[in-house]
């Protein structure tokens, strides 16, 4: 893996368009004024004006103007710096767009006061209108656990601080975490967070995964202390916002804007490292031996099964499996997201400073935009088939909803994008006509879908649940304990299918789900919603039609009613049973494959 190069070094086409959000930085400062200026009429219009439901209606009317002002300003404000934290004119747009943000939302604080104020009788009515019930409902959490107006405002000024553990971590991870050089063979080999994440990490040469993970790790320790103080300041705040509003716990804070309880949390916690932890452990095992490994370690459980049919693959090709692996959902939908291409709508380019990962975000009815790093491997188009998922669900979300209502709850904003990628597993495997191909095929679907969504994710929630339970009793944490939480948490699921060592300990440094509240759980849960509108497509002739009702609905349904739209019921534990007895299933099925090859 050669040194990363420079952003410049990439070709245009390998670089999102940002002009469809605004030409320039000017042009994006430009708007900050307009929308300022729409900020203060609406003030002086509405502010000690907002008494009847009439009053209400109108301002709500106006006021979704200014939001999707809003939408379009932070979007554009944070994607630059996400390409390349070196550039300190991107660093100049964010913190325009960030000081905008916390001055637009303390100056429209006024407006939420007397909404969560306003009489039953009013929300009531409101909440009647199709475009307003997401906000209604909303209203009526808050209204709940509201502290009054002061107060309020006085934490919407304090949101630039809230954040900043995030924002510190981000920046600690994009611009700090230096990753030693290592030796394998004679031959000096780079490393960073993104050629260890997107390459090295299931790379088929032990040796190099091994000094890989290595670098890697102490890459990472050299940081952990800082990484623990900025998360401890992230749990801290959140207990004591929690404990100011009046909930029980810091979990159902947490989990009030989802919209779900906490047996919804913790089942979905307990069922997957019980139940689906020994389904896990049989696969690597089965990994394990057609790899020749005597044991796995930590730096080997994202081992290819068979790393030599892992194919490289261009971005051309990628785009030809995206939209084959999409063709069952319709014409409509393949019709909406072709535009990715040739509107630029994805950053591709792996360069030095970007952030790692990936994301999907949704400037309202321009048109998405996707985040991630290109190397080549299978798993990016997995990866970029994810992050259209995402998209797919913005353009039919915000196409049919309001701004109010197209937000769909966290807890399963994950699944149109899981969802897209067992499509992609689905076209692969039919592809394919010899038993080592279907094999490969159904291999990728548990490493690069299930494993990272239902184990990777899942994990760092269990984890979190532990670091958050310290805090609820009163007790504190530094690097230390958190890598004693993480090793013991990895180490009950895996068993003794993978070695966990302290280097695996650090697993907690490499995420920043942690920043976002109760959000690593959600893969999870989206998965299984994605499993059942996957399963309902192959078995019902509606199920097309019906998982582009779901991608409809936004969040003008709490999550209970949406899941129902493709025949989920997630009040109940099935969901989730289906979604693991369908994954030990196709764990047997890739074993059976190797029987037949004799291996």
């Amino acid at each position: 893996m050669v040194e990363q190069k420079q952003r410049s070094e990439f070709p245009e086409k390998e670089l999102w368009d940002l002009t469809a959000l605004y030409q320039d930085r000017e042009d994006f400062l430009r708007a900050i004024e307009k929308t300022r200026e729409d900020i203060n009429q609406f003030i002086r219009d509405y502010k000690d004006n907002l008494h009847t439901f009439e009053d209400f209606e109108k301002a709500f009317t106006e006021l979704e103007q200014i939001y999707i002002e809003r939408s379009h300003i932070g979007n554009y404000s944070f994607m630059p710096q996400t390409t390349d934290y070196s550039d300190e004119s991107f660093a100049q747009i964010a913190q325009a767009g960030t000081d905008f943000e916390t001055e637009a939302s303390v100056a429209l604080s006024f407006f939420n006061a007397a909404l969560v104020n306003a009489d039953e009788e009013i929300l009531n009515r409101l909440e009647q209108l199709p475009h307003l019930t997401a906000a209604i409902r909303q209203a009526k959490i808050q209204k709940a656990h509201y502290l009054g107006a002061d107060v309020e405002k006085a934490m919407t000024n304090l949101s630039e601080v809230f954040y900043s553990p995030q924002d510190i971590y981000t920046k600690m991870r994009a611009g700090d975490f230096a990753m030693a050089d290592f030796e394998v063979n004679g031959k000096v080999y780079k490393n960073s967070f993104v050629t260890y994440e997107n390459f090295y990490q299931n790379h088929e040469n032990a040796q190099i995964r091994e000094k890989a993970f290595r670098s890697f790790s102490e890459g990472l320790r050299q940081h952990q202390n800082t990484a623990a103080a900025a998360y401890l300041a992230q749990v801290k705040s959140e207990k004591l916002l929690a404990d100011m509003k009046g909930y029980d716990s810091v979990f159902d804070y947490l989990l009030a804007e989802q919209e779900v309880d906490r047996s919804m949390f913790d089942r979905q916690i307990d069922l997957i490292m019980t139940e689906f932890a020994p389904v896990a452990q049989k696969f690597l095992k089965h990994v394990a031996k057609i790899n020749g490994l005597e044991k796995m370690t930590f730096a080997d459980w994202k081992l290819d099964l068979d790393s030599a049919l892992n194919p490289d693959v261009t971005i051309e090709d990628a785009y030809d499996l995206v939209m084959k692996s999409v063709a069952p959902l319709g014409e409509e939908y393949t019709r909406e997201i072709a535009n990715y291409q040739k509107e630029r709508w994805v950053d591709f380019a792996a360069n030095a400073g970007k952030d790692s990962g990936g994301y999907a975000t949704d400037p309202y009815r321009v048109h998405p935009y996707v985040l991630m790093s290109w190397t080549g491997r299978m798993s990016d188009v997995y990866t970029l088939i994810h992050e259209i998922g995402h998209s797919g669900q913005f353009i039919f979300s915000d196409n049919s909803q309001s701004y109010f209502n197209t937000h769909m709850s966290t807890y399963y904003v994950e699944a149109p994008s899981t969802f897209n990628e067992l499509l992609l597993s689905d076209y692969l495997e039919h592809q394919f006509d010899n038993p080592r191909q279907k094999r490969f095929a159904l291999a990728h679907r548990l490493t690069d879908t299930y494993f990272h969504n239902f184990i990777t994710h899942l994990l760092e929630a269990a984890f979190q649940r532990r670091v958050y339970n310290l805090v609820e009793a009163g007790e504190t944490f530094g690097a230390t304990k958190l890598n004693s939480i993480m090793k013991e948490v990895l180490t009950e699921f895996w068993g003794d299918a993978v070695e966990i060592d302290d280097d695996a300990a650090l697993t907690w440094m490499r995420q920043s789900h942690y920043y976002m509240g109760l959000y690593s759980y959600t893969y999870s849960a989206g998965l299984v919603i994605s499993t059942t509108g996957y399963l309902h497509l192959k078995n019902d002739k509606n199920g097309a039609r019906d998982w582009l009702n779901f991608l409809k609905s936004g969040g003008s349904k709490t999550p209970l009613e949406t899941a129902r739209i493709i025949g989920a019921d997630i009040s109940t534990d099935k969901p989730l049973r289906d979604t693991i007895q369908f994954l030990s299933d196709t764990v047997e099925q890739i074993i059976q494959y190797s029987k037949e090859l004799g291996e």
